[in-house]
């Protein structure tokens, strides 16, 4: 009971201090001049900063295609598996590509053994029987060219029929191109192999080689092979499709080396270097902030429908040192290029600079209750503070948002904010 008591008490006491207060301000005495904000200056360290936004995109990413029409098959990976460099994770049938290559082969084995027949040296007993076939033939050849001679005859004497001499005329010419073939086929076996028909039948080869190796090539690029270690992204297709040359398969990608996709606005990409700082952070990351460089800048501008009217920005890729495995492809993310960077300077808040009309800077000061124009050279500037290279000592009382009506010698004093205010 005690202990409600003193509450209320309590509440009362401040109560009654707050309305004598108000009472108190009411009826005090109006301050000259005009009321004011003050501040100090701050030595400390400053960067100069540009704040933009970006999508997270893996740097090292692939897309594979089929490389010629057909069933895929062997085809059992899923998104988010892990693969390694060079691991077949699919193949297109290529039956058909198969038989061209046994045909080939085939023809290949068959002018081999041309060439080998070709080849092949004379044997004594090979050119013997050769030459006796050649008497053989010669020796018929008599026997027909003697009856031919005798049938023209008994014609002559009407005794044999125009026919009969034509038959045997027949015999004659049968009989002599059989001895001519058997001279020429001994001559060239005497001779050895022919070199033109040896030299054919090897470019029949070397024809039929490269057709095969084109099919074997084929054969070869029908396997789906992952080029790189890391993470099936993305699948355009399932197992038992038929494929069209060139038709998307899959994305594989380095979920370990990833980098931020951010668009820079139009005055701020002169200003934008590949090489210089960048700190990511954003809601997938908490409160932490991850480090990264300038890595790419594109040389096109793009330009992009948002709820208020198009957006017109240019693509910088930022690469991050080390990433989370929380930071997942197509977050979101908040990007700070770090422009400048400078330790322990004088800086005061941006708002406390004015331009003058020659287009110098100027700062007001309070001295002795009343305003004074200081000229200051400005260095860096960060969305709140900007440095200040010559012109103050740091020992200043500034103006922090002074009105625009504000003169030389005014007098000014610090006001509360409800004073300000009014």
């Amino acid at each position: 009971m005690k202990k409600r008591l003193w509450i209320w008490l309590g509440v009362g006491v401040g109560v009654l201090v707050a309305g004598f207060g108000g009472y108190a301000a009411s009826s005090g005495e109006k301050k000259n001049g005009t009321p004011v904000m003050l501040s100090t200056v701050v030595t400390a360290d400053l960067e100069s900063t540009i704040l933009t936004s970006g999508l997270v995109k893996v740097r090292n990413e692939h897309t594979l295609f089929a490389n010629y029409a057909g069933e895929l098959r062997n085809f059992s990976i899923k998104e988010g598996d892990k693969v390694t460099k060079g691991q077949v994770i699919g193949n297109i049938d290529m039956s058909d590509v198969s038989n061209e290559i046994m045909d080939i082969e085939a023809q290949i084995t068959i002018q081999e053994a041309n060439i080998a027949r070709l080849s092949k040296g004379v044997e004594p007993e090979e050119v013997t029987k050769m030459q006796e076939q050649l008497a053989q033939h010669e020796r018929e050849y008599q026997t027909a060219l003697k009856d031919y001679q005798r049938t023209q005859s008994l014609f002559t004497a009407g005794v044999s029929t125009q026919q009969a001499v034509e038959e045997a005329k027949q015999k004659l010419q049968t009989a002599e191109s059989r001895v001519r073939v058997a001279k020429q086929d001994l001559l060239l076996k005497q001779k050895g192999p022919d070199k033109a028909e040896i030299r054919s039948y090897e470019a029949q080869i070397q024809k039929l080689n490269l057709e095969k190796a084109k099919y074997e090539k084929q054969r070869v690029q029908s396997s789906i092979v992952s080029p790189i270690e890391g993470t099936v992204l993305s699948m355009k297709v399932k197992q038992g499709k038929y494929l069209s040359k060139g038709e998307e398969i899959l994305t594989v990608g380095d979920t370990n080396d990833v980098m931020v996709e951010a668009a820079v606005g139009e005055s701020d990409l002169r200003k934008i270097k590949i090489g210089q700082d960048a700190v990511v952070s954003g809601i997938s990351l908490g409160g932490e902030q991850l480090q990264g460089k300038v890595l790419r800048i594109s040389p096109m501008a793009v330009t992009s429908k948002e709820p208020g009217g198009e957006s017109t920005g240019v693509p910088v890729a930022v690469h991050i040192n080390e990433t989370r495995e929380y930071l997942k492809p197509g977050f979101h993310v908040d990007v700070n290029i770090v422009l400048q960077k400078a330790a322990n300077v004088m800086q005061v808040p941006i708002e406390a600079v004015v331009t003058d009309q020659d287009g110098s800077s100027f700062v007001w000061v309070a001295e002795n209750g009343k305003a004074k124009k200081k000229k200051v050279t400005t260095g860096i500037e960060s969305e709140l503070f900007i440095q200040i290279e010559s012109g103050l000592d740091g020992s200043e009382e500034l103006v922090a948002n002074p009105p625009e009506t504000l003169q030389e010698n005014e007098v000014i004093f610090q006001a509360s904010p409800e004073e300000f205010a009014g």
